[in-house]
């Protein structure tokens, strides 16, 4: 082991064929990730120049032999101040002092590690560290093959497992199966027994990882690892498309502990899977995107020409219903990573049997076409609230349209919902903008004027009276005008006596000297109880 080992630097050319020098390219190592393999111990570093180093060894007879790009282990004690003026990077173990003169204007990279260090232990871990280069550049060069001979997705994914030795398995942004390879040898993770059998993970599993803290927290992050429900650690790899997530394939730490240089390799395939994914037609992207982007673009107000948006969506094979409505879906409480906007996606194409489901500013956009004027009928509306709740989502639903040029306007209503249910503190998961207009309008009138002014003299002489005297005028008033002056339902729906109830109307019309027969006085009280509504909330 004292003898220098250092890469044969070969220049090479994609061409139609991988000359076999291509296989085992050395690559070189980042000094600072030789440092990091330090990491935990007393050491001390003095760099001069973040390199990337190409061999290492130990200490030569003869400072003349050092190489600038490789890494020399020497004890203190022997190593020659010359050596340190020269540019070339050491690991030296401190066996004897080291006085601030020994390394004074040096030109060299040095890392210091304590007395107690050996050669040996020293060597063992640049071995390891360049062997686990070595391999992923073996990998690569095995995959850019594999690239070039057209490799299908289950041989990418047996390649893998073959340099990995741990099972591999591949699901898309739904957390549906698409392959795997080495997963038949499985006995004891349930998990993933369950995605082999079934074709898909189970709730609890995609809950844990989409929801609570299992995800991924950044858009740029490529790997994270997950434990949670399973019984061995995975390691998961984000296949993207321009930044856009594509699947995930998990590494599963079943055979053999997942190093870091796995870590690499995961990358690696990940990136090739995703060109072959990209590529190939059973995923649909193509048309898909086709779609997301006409759709965005009516959003956007792009296209205003209704004979050219029609022919558009003809042209793109948009087939849709008469009847039109917009569903804007925001994740409450929750950081809106791309990853969880397209599992959700992907999860709403499938509940509505639709494709007309994109992601837009933040927020899922969904395009819903029906047969009928009802967008669901009760029973699934149900379901889809249950899914809403447990996604942890609220969605704005528009008033019913039947023209593709106002879908822009239509969106507007969903995603004012979503506004305005948190505006007025509302817990519902399903806000529908039909309930929620009149309120709109009021608020509104927010910058014109002071809202206030729109309460009836009529509301604010009974509010003050009930807040003086502790009586109920206003309620008998609100409720007696709900259901059209009808003494009888009014009586039962506040619980008094029928006598009861002709007293307070007719004290109400001493008091206030409310007309009962005056329509238009009665809509100025109904909208003035809106109004005290919303001012309770803002």
């Amino acid at each position: 082991m004292n003898d220098i080992i250092s890469t044969n630097k070969r220049c090479f050319i994609l061409n139609f064929e991988f000359p076999n020098i291509l296989k085992g390219v050395f690559m070189a190592i980042e000094l600072t990730k030789i440092i990091s393999a330090f990491d935990g111990y007393p050491n001390k570093t003095i760099i001069n120049d973040y390199m990337d180093i190409e061999g290492y060894g130990t200490y030569p007879q003869s400072a003349d032999s050092l190489l600038a790009t490789n890494i020399y282990v020497v004890n203190a004690s022997v190593i020659s101040d010359v050596s340190l003026k020269i540019k070339s990077n050491f690991i030296i173990i401190e066996d004897s002092l080291l006085s601030e003169n020994n390394i004074k204007d040096n030109a060299a990279n040095i890392i210091i590690l304590e007395k107690n260090w050996t050669t040996e232990t020293v060597m063992d871990i640049l071995e390891k560290l360049f062997k686990d280069k070595q391999r992923v550049g073996d990998y690569s060069v095995k995959l850019l093959q594999a690239c070039q001979k057209g490799y299908t997705i289950q041989q990418l994914m047996d390649l893998g497992y073959q340099f990995l030795n741990n099972p591999l398995l591949l699901v898309d942004i739904s957390l549906c199966f698409i392959a795997h390879s080495g997963g038949n040898n499985i006995i004891n993770e349930p998990l993933w027994e369950w995605t082999l059998s079934k074709g898909y993970v189970t709730k609890e599993y995609a809950q844990s990882i989409m929801i609570d803290d299992g995800k991924f927290e950044d858009d740029d992050e490529l790997i994270i690892w997950e434990t949670g429900l399973l019984n061995h650690r995975q390691l998961v790899g984000r296949v993207l498309k321009s930044n856009r997530p594509l699947a995930y394939l998990k590494l599963l730490e079943y055979n053999q502990p997942i190093t870091a240089c796995d870590e690499e390799i995961l990358i690696m395939l990940c990136n090739v899977i995703a060109l072959n994914i990209e590529n190939t037609s059973t995923f649909g992207h193509s048309k898909n995107s086709l779609t997301d982007t006409f759709l965005t673009a009516l959003l956007n107000q792009k296209m205003y020409n209704h004979a050219a948006i029609e022919e558009r969506a003809k042209m793109y094979g948009l087939k849709l219903y008469e009847n039109l409505f917009v569903i804007t879906i925001r994740i409450d409480n929750r950081q809106n990573t791309n990853d969880r906007l397209y599992y959700l996606k992907r999860i709403f194409q499938n509940f509505f049997n639709r494709q007309t489901v994109l992601i837009y500013n933040g927020q899922l956009v969904i395009l819903l076409d029906t047969m009928t004027a009802e967008i669901q009928n009760e029973k699934e509306m149900l379901s889809f609230q249950g899914l809403l709740e447990e996604n942890d989502c609220t969605a704005g639903i528009s008033k019913i349209f039947y023209h593709l040029y106002d879908f822009c306007e239509h969106y507007k209503q969903a995603a004012n919902c979503l506004t305005l249910g948190e505006l007025l503190k509302k817990n519902e998961r399903l806000l529908n903008y039909s309930n929620l207009i009149i309120p709109h309008m009021i608020l509104s009138f927010r910058g014109e004027t002071n809202i206030r002014n729109l309460i009836h003299p009529v509301v604010k002489t009974l509010k003050a009276l009930d807040e003086k005297k502790g009586s109920s005028f206003l309620e008998t008033l609100i409720i007696y005008i709900k259901h059209n002056q009808d003494t009888t339902l009014t009586a039962k729906a506040l619980h008094v006596h029928y006598n009861t109830l002709k007293y307070r109307i007719n004290r109400i019309i001493e008091i206030t000297n409310i007309n009962f027969t005056d329509n238009d006085m009665l809509f100025d009280i109904q909208l003035s109880i809106k109004v005290l509504d919303i001012l309770a909330c803002i």
